[in-house]
């Protein structure tokens, strides 16, 4: 039975953390809005999301739909690649970031030229461990593999998670479709955080 990952991906990171949840969150590959509109209301009161997207419809769809079902979030969308998320976020939030999300591939009902590569995915991973919160952060990643580039960007992907999780981290395919999406996550704490970036 096929699964939708980005349902999954969200009810992974609610379970993670339950009722302690992050003061900061970033959705690295904004899209339609969907991961932001989530993040939003992971976040706690108070809570901030950071958006990155090099795609202006991008941007402002995220920001039309948390304008609608979340108004009062503090969401500050950047357009940008997210490998350069470093450059953005604020200095207080840098170490602070709870969850980071990525959908990777192109924006849906759009150019499809346009879509992430896997050296500036890879960047933004590496990136994403250096804003992360150490004692208690959340990464995922859901990955395309039936498009032009998908499977190698995939396996970069897959390949990263191996170096720094280890056996800490967690796969699932939408399908038994060899191309099928696949949604890769991992909760981690300096326990298991190999820190190899």
């Amino acid at each position: 039975m096929a699964v939708k990952l980005t349902e999954l991906a969200h009810k992974l990171a609610s379970d993670f953390f339950g009722e302690a949840r992050p003061r900061y969150a970033v959705d690295a590959t904004l899209g339609n809005g969907r991961d932001a509109l989530f993040l939003a209301r992971l976040v706690c009161d108070g809570g901030t999301v950071f958006g990155f997207d090099v795609q202006s419809a991008a941007v402002e769809n995220s920001r039309g739909l948390l304008a609608r079902f979340v108004p009062r979030a503090d969401f500050r969308p950047f357009l940008a690649g997210h490998e350069d998320m470093e450059k953005f976020l604020p200095a207080h939030a840098i170490g602070k970031i709870g969850c980071v999300f990525f959908n990777l591939g192109w924006l849906p009902n759009s150019d499809k030229s346009v879509s992430t590569k896997p050296e500036t995915t890879l960047a933004a991973l590496g990136a994403s461990l250096r804003v992360i919160d150490p004692a208690r952060g959340y990464l995922s990643a859901a990955c395309y593999r039936g498009h032009a580039g998908g499977a190698s960007e995939y396996e970069a992907v897959l390949e990263f998670f191996k170096k720094n999780f280890g056996e800490n981290f967690s796969r699932f395919d939408a399908s038994e479709n060899p191309v099928s999406p696949v949604l890769l996550a991992a909760g981690f704490s300096e326990n298991n955080l190999q820190k190899n970036v």
